[in-house]
């Protein structure tokens, strides 16, 4: 329950500051939905990359506590691809859409097994999957461009909960 807390009061500071964002912004004719989200769900739940990759601008840029720096358009190819294969059962539920655009808060529930090697983002050094689960609460923060293509994501999850699911020391 406290981890939900968390979340939500995540995602309600963080539209805060996207709805005073997205005001000094308001220029732009472009519409961002529920749909939106919805899309970016299902993107992730296809488990294509291809599928993904389109929705991102050529300049995109994702950030998350366990990449070192921002990933871009290759470094994001390369981040869906270790998740498809250390997880391919890997499920977003989304739990609430914010939608302020050019902005879209998705908080969620993220499921999966881990049953493929994965790649560590920052070393490359592989770990052989276990077999074990894991379910844990995030969101994401989404910044959709002028031509509607997807410029920055920033995701927020509990990495030390899903190590501790998955059997990893920190």
């Amino acid at each position: 329950m406290k981890r939900r807390l968390f979340v939500g009061a995540v995602a309600a500071a963080l539209l805060f500051n996207i709805c005073a964002l997205a005001r000094a912004r308001a220029a732009t004719k472009l519409v961002v939905t529920h749909a939106d989200v919805d899309v970016w769900a299902a993107a992730w739940n296809s488990h294509n990359i291809d599928t993904v990759l389109k929705l991102f601008s050529k300049n995109v840029q994702i950030d998350q506590p366990a990449n070192a720096r921002p990933l871009n358009y290759t470094g994001a190819k390369a981040f869906f691809s270790m998740i498809f294969k250390a997880y391919p059962d890997f499920h977003v539920v989304v739990k609430q859409a914010i939608v302020e655009s050019p902005y879209a808060v998705s908080v969620e529930q993220v499921t999966g097994t881990w049953s493929g090697p994965f790649v560590n983002p920052n070393t490359g050094a592989v770990t052989q999957p276990n077999g074990k689960k894991f379910d844990h609460p995030g969101a994401m923060v989404i910044t959709y461009g002028a031509d509607h293509k997807i410029e920055h994501v920033s995701i927020y999850w509990d990495q030390l909960m899903v190590d501790k699911q998955l059997g990893i020391k920190p």
